[in-house]
Protein backbone atom coordinates (compact mmCIF):
# COMPACT_ATOMS: atom_id res chain seq x y z
CA UNK A 1 0.00 0.00 0.00
CA UNK A 2 1.41 2.95 -1.00
CA UNK A 3 1.45 6.13 1.24
CA UNK A 4 1.86 9.55 -0.06
CA UNK A 5 3.21 12.49 1.45
CA UNK A 6 1.33 14.97 3.66
CA UNK A 7 3.98 17.72 2.86
CA UNK A 8 2.69 18.36 -1.06
CA UNK A 9 -0.90 18.69 0.15
CA UNK A 10 0.28 21.33 2.28
CA UNK A 11 1.95 23.28 -0.07
CA UNK A 12 -0.92 23.30 -2.30
CA UNK A 13 -3.08 24.67 0.27
CA UNK A 14 -0.83 26.89 0.83
CA UNK A 15 -0.20 28.68 -2.63
CA UNK A 16 -1.15 31.93 -3.10
CA UNK A 17 -2.65 31.78 -6.31
CA UNK A 18 -6.71 32.24 -6.14
CA UNK A 19 -9.04 29.67 -6.20
CA UNK A 20 -10.82 29.12 -9.24
CA UNK A 21 -14.78 28.83 -7.65
CA UNK A 22 -14.11 32.03 -5.77
CA UNK A 23 -16.37 34.91 -7.23
CA UNK A 24 -16.24 38.20 -8.23
CA UNK A 25 -17.02 41.15 -6.85
CA UNK A 26 -19.69 41.73 -9.73
CA UNK A 27 -21.18 38.23 -9.46
CA UNK A 28 -22.11 39.07 -5.92
CA UNK A 29 -25.53 40.97 -6.12
CA UNK A 30 -26.91 37.44 -7.37
CA UNK A 31 -25.81 35.79 -4.43
CA UNK A 32 -29.00 35.52 -2.31
CA UNK A 33 -30.94 35.46 -5.03
CA UNK A 34 -29.67 31.83 -6.42
CA UNK A 35 -29.61 30.66 -2.92
CA UNK A 36 -33.46 31.30 -2.91
CA UNK A 37 -34.07 30.11 -6.34
CA UNK A 38 -31.86 26.65 -5.52
CA UNK A 39 -33.82 26.08 -2.78
CA UNK A 40 -37.01 26.71 -4.47
CA UNK A 41 -36.40 24.42 -7.20
CA UNK A 42 -35.45 22.03 -4.76
CA UNK A 43 -38.33 21.92 -3.49
CA UNK A 44 -40.19 21.52 -6.41
CA UNK A 45 -37.88 18.65 -7.81
CA UNK A 46 -38.44 16.73 -4.58
CA UNK A 47 -42.16 17.15 -4.36
CA UNK A 48 -42.38 16.27 -7.67
CA UNK A 49 -40.33 13.04 -6.68
CA UNK A 50 -42.30 12.56 -3.77
CA UNK A 51 -45.60 12.44 -5.82
CA UNK A 52 -43.91 10.11 -8.56
CA UNK A 53 -43.14 7.56 -6.12
CA UNK A 54 -46.32 8.01 -4.37
CA UNK A 55 -48.16 7.26 -8.06
CA UNK A 56 -45.90 4.31 -8.55
CA UNK A 57 -46.94 2.54 -5.32
CA UNK A 58 -50.66 3.22 -5.27
CA UNK A 59 -50.23 1.85 -9.19
CA UNK A 60 -48.37 -1.18 -8.10
CA UNK A 61 -45.59 -0.49 -10.27
CA UNK A 62 -43.60 -1.44 -6.91
CA UNK A 63 -43.57 -2.33 -3.50
CA UNK A 64 -41.09 -0.16 -1.70
CA UNK A 65 -42.53 1.72 0.99
CA UNK A 66 -38.94 2.91 1.90
CA UNK A 67 -38.35 4.52 -1.14
CA UNK A 68 -41.76 6.38 -0.58
CA UNK A 69 -41.24 7.26 2.49
CA UNK A 70 -37.62 8.51 1.93
CA UNK A 71 -38.38 10.62 -0.81
CA UNK A 72 -41.49 12.06 1.31
CA UNK A 73 -39.52 13.37 4.15
CA UNK A 74 -36.66 15.04 1.34
CA UNK A 75 -39.50 16.60 0.00
CA UNK A 76 -41.11 17.54 3.68
CA UNK A 77 -36.99 19.18 4.56
CA UNK A 78 -37.17 20.67 1.16
CA UNK A 79 -40.44 22.82 1.93
CA UNK A 80 -39.59 23.62 5.54
CA UNK A 81 -35.74 25.02 4.25
CA UNK A 82 -38.05 26.82 1.52
CA UNK A 83 -40.62 28.21 4.14
CA UNK A 84 -38.01 29.09 6.86
CA UNK A 85 -35.84 31.34 3.70
CA UNK A 86 -39.13 33.17 3.04
CA UNK A 87 -39.81 33.78 6.33
CA UNK A 88 -36.35 35.21 7.00
CA UNK A 89 -36.21 37.30 3.73
CA UNK A 90 -39.78 38.77 5.29
CA UNK A 91 -38.36 39.28 8.59
CA UNK A 92 -35.60 41.17 6.99
CA UNK A 93 -37.67 42.94 4.90
CA UNK A 94 -40.27 44.23 7.86
CA UNK A 95 -36.68 45.39 9.94
CA UNK A 96 -35.68 47.55 7.04
CA UNK A 97 -38.95 49.50 6.59
CA UNK A 98 -39.28 49.62 10.09
CA UNK A 99 -35.79 51.62 10.23
CA UNK A 100 -35.88 55.38 10.25
CA UNK A 101 -33.99 57.20 7.55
Amino acid sequence: MAVNPISSNIVNLLSPEPLATTKNSSDATGGFADIFTEAMNSASTTDTADQASTLALLSGQTDDISGLMIDSQKAEIALNLALSLRNKVLDAYTEIMRMQV
